[in-house]
């Protein structure tokens, strides 16, 4: 069974004013209990209108409705302005100031220096970055300085990851993410504190990129809250027995990063690195005062891309990360390393593809294989099918899903 999926796009007469109209449909098949998983319709109107010769405004906007309820419980039609936003130039710099998605970092699978917006964790990592990344209000500058670009960021808009609810398809279970409370303890869960000011709690960050003897290289800083609240703990004796207090509070940081790629023949190699500071790390240890360790993070990716085939892909990565203060009982181990491989063969003059991309942990043996058969009918029609396939301990954070596998197909109609 194939979901159908319909995207229109529709162009004014007028250059000044375009709209597109996409409506598409998903059908997921779970294959561990042999049932549908979501059937669901997206439906994204855009539109973009040119107020003078260099100023333009860009709309988002995106409805998704899922008839069937098992990936979100709690809601089954979501409405949301996606993006909004207005371009313009004064002498040589642009400026986008509104409702935006900025992208740093372009690793394949994981992040290093794509942090700039929050994210949905509505279907783990499964859907495209560009749809689970969430928008944010923000002005967002590129000023040329010689043969340098700075980009200068400011972002008074206190969103953060979206998770799912404990009920939900995708709920973290693993260990290293959810922290679990020792036998004969009893929890109580407190609402997150949340940054409420709007100047003194807005991030800022700046990237400088250049082109340099073929490397395209940048530098990149962001100060800004960890999308991901800390879990403050406080034990304490009740009549009912011992009690930990979870109170969820949100924590600046400071990102220090920087990428580079370059091309040799048919060979890209590419990376990223990125240091954070004051990240907080869970404890199982009871004396623990507060039930987490503060520590810095040094990750990087290094990413092989190579064409050297007729009409074929193949890309590697290296992502690793460290903690440079590790202590016993902390929920992560001092160093964590993931590999992914993703293959790409084109045939029938591009016509059909096919894809895999494999994300495998050294360090818990657990990973994804995604598959992927993308095939295009004509230049208005594509097909494709797909399967999402978790191995590994439950332990792990992939294997928290080993039975989550499923199949996926589509159908993409545009004119």
């Amino acid at each position: 069974m194939l979901a159908s999926s319909l995207l229109l796009i529709s162009t004014t007469a007028t250059a000044a004013i375009e709209s597109a109209i996409t409506i598409n449909s998903e059908w997921g098949y779970s294959t561990e209990v042999s049932r549908t998983e979501k059937l669901e319709t997206t439906v994204q109107p855009e539109i973009e209108i040119d107020l003078s010769h260099n100023i333009k405004l860009t709309a988002i906007g995106r409805v998704r409705s899922d008839a069937k309820k098992h990936i979100n419980t709690a809601s089954s039609t979501t409405r949301e302005l996606r993006e909004f936003y207005i371009e313009t130039s004064i002498g040589r710099s642009f400026f986008t100031l509104g409702k935006q998605q900025i992208v740093w970092g372009k690793a394949d699978g994981l992040k290093v220096l794509d942090v700039v917006n929050p994210q949905s964790w509505r279907e783990f990592i499964l859907d495209d970055f560009d749809n689970s990344r969430i928008p944010l209000w923000a002005i967002n500058s590129e000023i040329p300085i010689a043969d340098l670009t700075l980009q200068l960021l400011w972002l008074p808009d206190q969103t953060y990851h979206e998770y799912v609810e404990n009920d939900d398809h995708y709920t973290f279970t693993s260990p290293l993410l959810v922290p679990q409370p020792p036998p004969g303890v009893n929890v109580s869960m407190q609402a997150a504190q949340r940054p409420n000011r709007t100047i003194q709690d807005a991030d800022w960050g700046a990237r400088l990129s250049t082109f340099w003897n073929g490397w395209d290289l940048t530098l990149n800083y962001l100060y800004h809250y960890d999308d991901r609240p800390v879990l403050f703990r406080q034990l304490s004796m009740t009549p009912n027995g011992p009690l930990a207090t979870i109170t969820p509070r949100y924590q600046r940081s400071h990102l220090f990063g920087g990428s580079f790629s370059n091309s040799f023949g048919d060979l890209t190699l590419r990376g990223e690195v990125g240091y954070a500071t004051d990240r907080y790390i869970s404890t199982h240890l009871i004396t623990d005062i507060d039930g987490v360790v503060k520590t810095d993070d040094l990750s990087y990716v290094i990413g092989l891309d190579w064409f050297g085939f007729s009409d074929t892909f193949i890309s590697t990565q290296l992502f690793q990360s460290h903690l440079n203060n590790h202590q016993p009982g902390m929920l992560r181990d001092e160093r964590d390393t993931t590999t992914t491989v993703l293959l790409r063969r084109d045939f029938n003059n591009e016509t059909l593809t096919i894809e895999l991309l494999w994300l495998h942990n050294l360090d818990l043996d657990d990973g994804l294989a995604r598959p992927k058969l993308i095939y295009q009918t004509n230049d208005n029609t594509t097909l494709w099918l797909g399967a999402d396939i978790f191995y590994g301990d439950q332990q792990g954070l992939f294997g928290q899903f080993k039975e989550r596998d499923r199949i996926v197909s589509a159908i993409e109609i545009a004119f």
